[in-house]
Protein backbone atom coordinates (compact mmCIF):
# COMPACT_ATOMS: atom_id res chain seq x y z
CA UNK A 1 0.00 0.00 0.00
CA UNK A 2 2.38 2.59 1.05
CA UNK A 3 4.55 1.58 -2.35
CA UNK A 4 1.64 2.84 -4.32
CA UNK A 5 1.26 5.65 -1.97
CA UNK A 6 4.85 7.05 -2.72
CA UNK A 7 4.73 6.26 -6.29
CA UNK A 8 1.69 8.51 -6.49
CA UNK A 9 3.31 11.43 -4.70
CA UNK A 10 6.19 11.51 -6.61
CA UNK A 11 3.59 11.66 -9.41
CA UNK A 12 1.72 14.16 -8.05
CA UNK A 13 4.66 16.46 -6.88
CA UNK A 14 6.31 16.07 -10.55
CA UNK A 15 3.22 16.43 -12.06
CA UNK A 16 2.15 19.84 -11.16
CA UNK A 17 5.02 21.75 -12.17
CA UNK A 18 6.51 19.91 -15.38
CA UNK A 19 3.21 19.39 -16.81
CA UNK A 20 0.63 22.65 -16.01
CA UNK A 21 2.74 25.06 -14.62
CA UNK A 22 5.75 24.99 -17.08
CA UNK A 23 4.85 22.73 -19.87
CA UNK A 24 5.35 25.43 -22.34
CA UNK A 25 8.86 25.65 -21.45
CA UNK A 26 11.67 24.06 -23.69
CA UNK A 27 11.92 19.83 -23.19
CA UNK A 28 9.03 19.78 -21.11
CA UNK A 29 6.40 19.79 -23.97
CA UNK A 30 5.89 16.05 -23.71
CA UNK A 31 6.44 15.18 -19.69
CA UNK A 32 2.93 14.55 -19.32
CA UNK A 33 2.69 12.27 -22.20
CA UNK A 34 5.33 10.38 -20.67
CA UNK A 35 4.16 10.35 -17.32
CA UNK A 36 0.26 9.09 -18.13
CA UNK A 37 2.49 6.57 -19.88
CA UNK A 38 4.42 5.29 -17.16
CA UNK A 39 1.00 5.79 -14.52
CA UNK A 40 -0.75 3.15 -17.26
CA UNK A 41 1.92 0.83 -17.12
CA UNK A 42 2.22 1.44 -13.27
CA UNK A 43 -1.30 0.48 -13.12
CA UNK A 44 -1.19 -2.90 -14.88
CA UNK A 45 1.36 -3.56 -13.41
CA UNK A 46 -0.20 -3.36 -9.79
CA UNK A 47 -3.22 -4.86 -11.16
CA UNK A 48 -4.60 -7.55 -8.55
CA UNK A 49 -2.68 -6.02 -5.81
CA UNK A 50 -4.85 -6.07 -2.73
CA UNK A 51 -4.50 -2.52 -1.57
CA UNK A 52 -5.80 -1.42 -5.52
CA UNK A 53 -9.54 -1.24 -5.96
CA UNK A 54 -10.40 -3.76 -9.05
CA UNK A 55 -13.89 -2.33 -9.15
CA UNK A 56 -13.16 0.40 -11.80
CA UNK A 57 -11.13 -2.61 -14.15
CA UNK A 58 -13.98 -3.47 -16.17
CA UNK A 59 -15.25 -0.35 -16.66
CA UNK A 60 -11.28 1.09 -18.01
CA UNK A 61 -11.28 -2.08 -20.32
CA UNK A 62 -14.64 -0.69 -21.78
CA UNK A 63 -13.40 2.45 -21.88
CA UNK A 64 -10.20 0.81 -23.85
CA UNK A 65 -11.91 -1.03 -26.10
CA UNK A 66 -14.84 1.41 -27.17
CA UNK A 67 -11.40 3.97 -27.87
CA UNK A 68 -9.80 1.09 -29.97
CA UNK A 69 -12.75 1.09 -32.29
CA UNK A 70 -12.25 4.75 -32.94
CA UNK A 71 -8.79 4.36 -33.66
CA UNK A 72 -9.74 1.71 -36.03
CA UNK A 73 -12.65 4.22 -37.55
CA UNK A 74 -10.69 6.77 -37.60
CA UNK A 75 -7.64 5.18 -39.72
CA UNK A 76 -10.29 3.44 -42.13
CA UNK A 77 -13.38 5.99 -42.54
CA UNK A 78 -11.69 9.35 -40.68
CA UNK A 79 -11.14 12.26 -42.78
CA UNK A 80 -7.98 13.70 -41.57
CA UNK A 81 -4.81 11.89 -41.98
CA UNK A 82 -3.61 8.69 -40.09
CA UNK A 83 -1.08 11.00 -38.33
CA UNK A 84 -3.82 12.92 -36.83
CA UNK A 85 -5.83 10.19 -35.68
CA UNK A 86 -2.64 8.71 -33.50
CA UNK A 87 -1.92 12.10 -32.56
CA UNK A 88 -5.47 13.10 -30.91
CA UNK A 89 -5.29 9.22 -29.70
CA UNK A 90 -2.86 9.93 -27.25
CA UNK A 91 -4.58 13.22 -25.97
CA UNK A 92 -7.98 11.59 -25.62
CA UNK A 93 -6.85 8.35 -23.55
CA UNK A 94 -5.30 10.63 -21.30
CA UNK A 95 -8.34 12.17 -19.33
CA UNK A 96 -10.06 9.30 -18.45
CA UNK A 97 -6.48 6.96 -17.88
CA UNK A 98 -5.86 9.87 -15.30
CA UNK A 99 -9.42 8.89 -13.84
CA UNK A 100 -9.37 5.25 -13.97
CA UNK A 101 -5.93 4.18 -12.73
CA UNK A 102 -5.78 7.05 -10.14
CA UNK A 103 -8.75 5.29 -8.84
CA UNK A 104 -7.22 1.73 -9.37
CA UNK A 105 -4.31 2.88 -7.74
CA UNK A 106 -6.31 4.08 -5.07
CA UNK A 107 -3.23 5.95 -3.37
CA UNK A 108 -3.59 6.41 0.68
CA UNK A 109 -1.59 9.27 1.58
CA UNK A 110 0.09 9.65 5.31
CA UNK A 111 -0.05 12.91 6.84
CA UNK A 112 3.98 13.50 5.86
CA UNK A 113 2.86 12.81 1.94
CA UNK A 114 0.44 14.95 2.20
CA UNK A 115 2.81 17.89 3.35
CA UNK A 116 4.97 17.37 0.95
CA UNK A 117 2.05 16.88 -2.33
CA UNK A 118 0.75 20.57 -0.62
CA UNK A 119 4.06 22.52 -0.74
CA UNK A 120 5.20 21.63 -3.71
CA UNK A 121 1.77 22.75 -5.53
CA UNK A 122 1.61 26.19 -3.13
CA UNK A 123 5.74 26.30 -4.29
CA UNK A 124 4.52 26.15 -7.61
CA UNK A 125 1.80 28.18 -7.63
CA UNK A 126 4.07 30.75 -5.65
CA UNK A 127 7.36 30.42 -8.37
CA UNK A 128 4.96 31.05 -11.20
CA UNK A 129 3.53 34.56 -10.19
CA UNK A 130 6.85 35.31 -9.84
CA UNK A 131 8.00 34.01 -13.03
CA UNK A 132 5.54 36.24 -14.83
CA UNK A 133 5.18 39.44 -13.71
CA UNK A 134 3.25 40.25 -16.35
CA UNK A 135 -0.12 38.46 -14.01
CA UNK A 136 0.09 42.03 -12.28
CA UNK A 137 -0.78 44.22 -14.86
CA UNK A 138 -4.25 43.04 -15.70
CA UNK A 139 -3.17 39.94 -18.33
CA UNK A 140 -5.05 37.06 -18.74
CA UNK A 141 -3.34 33.50 -17.90
CA UNK A 142 -5.37 30.21 -17.61
CA UNK A 143 -2.61 28.11 -15.89
CA UNK A 144 -2.80 30.80 -13.22
CA UNK A 145 -6.31 29.58 -12.46
CA UNK A 146 -6.06 26.13 -13.09
CA UNK A 147 -3.29 25.99 -10.49
CA UNK A 148 -4.58 28.06 -7.84
CA UNK A 149 -7.98 26.21 -7.92
CA UNK A 150 -6.23 22.90 -8.04
CA UNK A 151 -3.96 24.03 -5.38
CA UNK A 152 -7.17 25.12 -3.02
CA UNK A 153 -9.07 22.26 -3.79
CA UNK A 154 -6.81 20.09 -2.86
CA UNK A 155 -5.41 21.89 0.46
CA UNK A 156 -9.13 21.59 1.52
CA UNK A 157 -9.13 17.91 0.64
CA UNK A 158 -5.93 17.15 2.38
CA UNK A 159 -6.69 19.66 5.70
CA UNK A 160 -9.02 19.21 8.56
CA UNK A 161 -12.60 20.13 7.09
CA UNK A 162 -12.20 23.34 9.26
CA UNK A 163 -13.33 27.33 8.42
CA UNK A 164 -9.49 28.12 8.89
CA UNK A 165 -8.50 26.01 6.39
CA UNK A 166 -11.84 26.06 3.87
CA UNK A 167 -10.55 30.27 4.36
CA UNK A 168 -6.79 29.35 3.14
CA UNK A 169 -8.04 27.15 0.15
CA UNK A 170 -10.03 30.48 -0.87
CA UNK A 171 -7.22 31.90 -0.74
CA UNK A 172 -5.03 30.28 -2.64
CA UNK A 173 -8.27 29.98 -5.31
CA UNK A 174 -7.95 33.94 -5.19
CA UNK A 175 -4.91 34.26 -6.25
CA UNK A 176 -6.07 32.79 -9.39
CA UNK A 177 -7.55 36.22 -9.63
CA UNK A 178 -4.46 38.37 -9.96
CA UNK A 179 -4.77 37.51 -13.95
CA UNK A 180 -8.28 35.71 -14.21
CA UNK A 181 -9.86 34.10 -17.58
CA UNK A 182 -13.41 35.04 -17.26
CA UNK A 183 -14.17 31.54 -17.29
CA UNK A 184 -11.66 31.15 -14.22
CA UNK A 185 -14.18 33.65 -12.55
CA UNK A 186 -17.20 31.52 -13.01
CA UNK A 187 -14.91 28.18 -11.20
CA UNK A 188 -14.43 30.93 -8.49
CA UNK A 189 -18.18 31.28 -8.19
CA UNK A 190 -18.98 27.22 -7.79
CA UNK A 191 -15.78 26.91 -5.70
CA UNK A 192 -17.23 29.34 -3.20
CA UNK A 193 -21.04 28.42 -3.49
CA UNK A 194 -19.84 24.64 -2.68
CA UNK A 195 -17.45 25.83 0.43
CA UNK A 196 -19.81 27.90 2.11
CA UNK A 197 -22.96 28.07 0.94
CA UNK A 198 -23.72 23.83 0.16
CA UNK A 199 -23.92 21.95 3.29
CA UNK A 200 -25.68 18.60 1.94
CA UNK A 201 -25.57 17.05 -1.52
CA UNK A 202 -26.91 18.55 -4.43
CA UNK A 203 -30.40 16.85 -5.51
CA UNK A 204 -31.22 17.90 -9.23
CA UNK A 205 -34.23 16.97 -9.22
CA UNK A 206 -35.09 19.29 -6.17
CA UNK A 207 -36.48 22.51 -7.52
CA UNK A 208 -33.88 24.62 -4.81
CA UNK A 209 -30.95 22.84 -6.37
CA UNK A 210 -32.30 23.86 -9.85
CA UNK A 211 -32.53 27.35 -8.21
CA UNK A 212 -29.34 27.58 -6.54
CA UNK A 213 -27.20 26.26 -9.50
CA UNK A 214 -29.36 28.60 -11.64
CA UNK A 215 -28.77 31.89 -9.13
CA UNK A 216 -24.83 30.60 -9.48
CA UNK A 217 -25.02 30.32 -12.89
CA UNK A 218 -26.67 33.64 -13.48
CA UNK A 219 -24.19 35.17 -10.99
CA UNK A 220 -21.33 33.95 -13.23
CA UNK A 221 -22.57 35.26 -16.35
CA UNK A 222 -23.33 38.47 -14.96
CA UNK A 223 -19.96 38.45 -13.50
CA UNK A 224 -18.01 37.44 -17.03
CA UNK A 225 -20.93 39.46 -18.97
CA UNK A 226 -18.25 41.22 -21.63
CA UNK A 227 -16.97 38.36 -23.01
CA UNK A 228 -20.36 35.90 -23.01
CA UNK A 229 -22.05 38.13 -24.79
CA UNK A 230 -19.58 38.24 -27.54
CA UNK A 231 -19.34 34.80 -28.10
CA UNK A 232 -22.31 33.60 -27.19
CA UNK A 233 -25.27 36.41 -27.69
CA UNK A 234 -24.16 39.13 -30.01
CA UNK A 235 -21.48 37.00 -31.65
CA UNK A 236 -23.68 33.44 -32.17
CA UNK A 237 -25.12 34.96 -35.30
CA UNK A 238 -21.41 36.09 -36.26
CA UNK A 239 -20.47 34.04 -39.43
CA UNK A 240 -16.67 35.20 -39.04
CA UNK A 241 -16.56 34.33 -35.58
CA UNK A 242 -14.40 31.33 -34.36
CA UNK A 243 -15.73 29.93 -31.73
CA UNK A 244 -19.32 30.39 -32.21
CA UNK A 245 -18.94 28.93 -35.89
CA UNK A 246 -17.09 25.98 -34.17
CA UNK A 247 -19.69 25.24 -31.76
CA UNK A 248 -22.58 25.57 -34.67
CA UNK A 249 -20.33 23.46 -37.09
CA UNK A 250 -20.29 20.37 -34.79
CA UNK A 251 -23.74 19.91 -34.76
CA UNK A 252 -24.04 19.58 -38.34
CA UNK A 253 -20.86 17.11 -37.89
CA UNK A 254 -23.43 14.84 -35.50
CA UNK A 255 -25.87 14.70 -38.29
CA UNK A 256 -23.46 14.42 -41.59
CA UNK A 257 -21.71 11.94 -40.58
CA UNK A 258 -24.13 9.63 -38.30
CA UNK A 259 -23.68 8.18 -36.11
CA UNK A 260 -20.30 7.27 -35.00
CA UNK A 261 -18.98 11.29 -36.50
CA UNK A 262 -16.17 12.25 -38.35
CA UNK A 263 -13.25 10.17 -36.79
CA UNK A 264 -10.59 11.16 -34.71
CA UNK A 265 -8.33 14.26 -35.15
CA UNK A 266 -10.57 16.03 -37.46
CA UNK A 267 -12.22 18.53 -35.76
CA UNK A 268 -11.97 21.70 -32.95
CA UNK A 269 -9.07 19.43 -31.54
CA UNK A 270 -4.81 19.70 -31.72
CA UNK A 271 -4.79 17.04 -34.23
CA UNK A 272 -7.09 18.71 -36.78
CA UNK A 273 -4.62 22.01 -35.95
CA UNK A 274 -1.73 20.19 -36.37
CA UNK A 275 -2.83 18.43 -39.35
CA UNK A 276 -5.35 20.98 -40.90
CA UNK A 277 -8.69 18.91 -41.50
CA UNK A 278 -10.36 18.97 -44.52
CA UNK A 279 -13.94 19.62 -42.60
CA UNK A 280 -12.32 22.99 -42.39
CA UNK A 281 -12.58 23.35 -46.19
CA UNK A 282 -15.96 21.01 -46.40
CA UNK A 283 -17.78 23.42 -44.04
CA UNK A 284 -16.16 26.66 -45.32
CA UNK A 285 -14.90 27.53 -42.06
CA UNK A 286 -10.89 27.75 -43.38
CA UNK A 287 -11.70 31.22 -44.37
CA UNK A 288 -12.55 32.71 -40.71
CA UNK A 289 -9.62 34.01 -38.77
CA UNK A 290 -8.85 31.43 -36.19
CA UNK A 291 -9.48 28.82 -37.88
CA UNK A 292 -7.51 29.16 -41.13
CA UNK A 293 -4.74 26.68 -42.62
CA UNK A 294 -1.79 28.49 -41.65
CA UNK A 295 -1.90 27.57 -38.09
CA UNK A 296 1.26 29.64 -37.21
CA UNK A 297 -0.61 32.48 -37.92
CA UNK A 298 -4.75 32.14 -38.09
CA UNK A 299 -5.50 28.67 -36.67
CA UNK A 300 -5.27 29.29 -33.04
CA UNK A 301 -8.83 28.88 -32.42
CA UNK A 302 -9.08 25.25 -33.92
CA UNK A 303 -8.34 23.87 -30.93
CA UNK A 304 -10.08 26.60 -28.58
CA UNK A 305 -13.12 24.56 -26.83
CA UNK A 306 -13.82 20.85 -25.53
CA UNK A 307 -16.95 20.28 -26.55
CA UNK A 308 -17.13 21.10 -30.27
CA UNK A 309 -14.40 17.48 -30.15
CA UNK A 310 -16.89 15.74 -29.55
CA UNK A 311 -18.53 15.65 -32.76
CA UNK A 312 -15.61 13.38 -34.36
CA UNK A 313 -17.24 10.55 -32.19
CA UNK A 314 -20.48 11.39 -33.40
CA UNK A 315 -23.99 10.77 -31.58
CA UNK A 316 -22.93 7.30 -29.74
CA UNK A 317 -19.66 9.53 -28.85
CA UNK A 318 -21.62 11.82 -27.37
CA UNK A 319 -24.02 9.37 -25.87
CA UNK A 320 -20.88 7.29 -24.14
CA UNK A 321 -19.52 10.85 -23.01
CA UNK A 322 -22.92 11.34 -21.59
CA UNK A 323 -23.31 7.69 -19.57
CA UNK A 324 -19.47 8.42 -18.28
CA UNK A 325 -20.32 11.59 -16.43
CA UNK A 326 -23.48 10.57 -15.31
CA UNK A 327 -21.95 7.39 -13.39
CA UNK A 328 -19.41 10.19 -11.96
CA UNK A 329 -22.29 12.09 -10.47
CA UNK A 330 -24.06 9.16 -9.56
CA UNK A 331 -21.01 7.81 -7.40
CA UNK A 332 -20.34 11.70 -5.89
CA UNK A 333 -23.93 11.76 -4.71
CA UNK A 334 -23.38 8.55 -2.85
CA UNK A 335 -19.78 9.94 -0.74
CA UNK A 336 -19.92 9.11 2.63
CA UNK A 337 -17.99 12.53 3.50
CA UNK A 338 -19.57 15.55 2.27
CA UNK A 339 -16.40 17.01 2.19
CA UNK A 340 -14.98 14.34 -0.76
CA UNK A 341 -18.31 15.32 -1.87
CA UNK A 342 -18.03 19.09 -2.19
CA UNK A 343 -14.12 18.72 -4.04
CA UNK A 344 -15.38 16.31 -6.68
CA UNK A 345 -18.46 18.39 -7.67
CA UNK A 346 -16.07 21.49 -7.65
CA UNK A 347 -13.66 19.56 -9.73
CA UNK A 348 -16.52 18.98 -12.15
CA UNK A 349 -17.83 22.24 -12.12
CA UNK A 350 -14.45 23.67 -13.13
CA UNK A 351 -13.95 20.86 -16.13
CA UNK A 352 -17.43 21.94 -17.02
CA UNK A 353 -17.38 25.49 -17.09
CA UNK A 354 -13.56 25.29 -18.28
CA UNK A 355 -13.71 23.35 -21.38
CA UNK A 356 -16.79 26.08 -22.81
CA UNK A 357 -13.66 28.03 -23.99
CA UNK A 358 -10.48 25.36 -23.69
CA UNK A 359 -9.13 22.11 -24.70
CA UNK A 360 -7.28 21.88 -21.39
CA UNK A 361 -8.93 18.36 -20.37
CA UNK A 362 -7.02 16.65 -23.31
CA UNK A 363 -3.85 18.17 -22.63
CA UNK A 364 -1.89 17.87 -19.27
CA UNK A 365 -3.34 21.29 -18.09
CA UNK A 366 -6.78 20.07 -17.10
CA UNK A 367 -5.62 16.49 -15.61
CA UNK A 368 -5.52 17.97 -11.83
CA UNK A 369 -9.09 17.60 -11.59
CA UNK A 370 -9.12 14.29 -12.69
CA UNK A 371 -6.86 13.06 -10.18
CA UNK A 372 -8.68 14.88 -7.28
CA UNK A 373 -11.95 13.60 -8.91
CA UNK A 374 -10.62 9.78 -8.63
CA UNK A 375 -8.89 9.84 -5.04
CA UNK A 376 -12.65 11.28 -3.94
CA UNK A 377 -13.63 8.15 -5.51
CA UNK A 378 -12.13 5.93 -3.46
CA UNK A 379 -13.66 7.86 -0.13
CA UNK A 380 -16.31 5.54 0.68
CA UNK A 381 -14.09 2.18 -0.09
CA UNK A 382 -11.10 3.47 2.07
CA UNK A 383 -13.63 4.74 4.86
CA UNK A 384 -15.20 1.04 5.21
CA UNK A 385 -11.92 -0.44 5.33
CA UNK A 386 -10.72 1.91 8.08
CA UNK A 387 -13.95 1.33 9.59
CA UNK A 388 -13.56 -2.11 9.62
CA UNK A 389 -9.93 -2.07 10.62
CA UNK A 390 -11.18 -0.23 14.04
CA UNK A 391 -14.01 -2.65 14.27
CA UNK A 392 -11.59 -5.43 14.50
CA UNK A 393 -8.66 -3.84 16.91
CA UNK A 394 -12.01 -3.40 19.08
CA UNK A 395 -12.87 -6.82 19.11
CA UNK A 396 -9.02 -7.58 19.64
CA UNK A 397 -8.89 -5.24 22.61
CA UNK A 398 -12.20 -7.32 24.51
CA UNK A 399 -10.79 -10.33 23.54
CA UNK A 400 -7.57 -9.39 25.35
CA UNK A 401 -9.19 -7.98 28.13
CA UNK A 402 -11.25 -11.09 28.75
Amino acid sequence: MQQIARFYTLFWIIYFPACIAYNDLPGFSSVDEAMTVILIGYTFMKRGHWATNNTPWKEYMFFLGVLSFYVVYGLLFGRNVQDAVWLDLVQEIRPYSIIYCTWILNPRFTDKQKKWMLGAMIATLGSWIIYHPQTLNGGEFPVLGQLAISTGMSYYLFSEDTKRNKLIALALVGSGLLAPKMKFVGEVVAFVAMMFYVNKKLDFKSPKTVWTLSLMMIVAIMLTWTKFEVYYVDGWDNENLARPMTYKTSWKILWDYFPFGSGMGTFACNAAWKYYSPLYYEYHLNNIWGLGGNRLLDGVFICDAFYPTLAQFGVVGVILFYLFWKRRLTAFNEMYSLKYYRVAMMAFFCLAIEQTADTSFLSGKGQGYCMLIALCLNSNRNYEEEWEEEEDMDESEEYASA
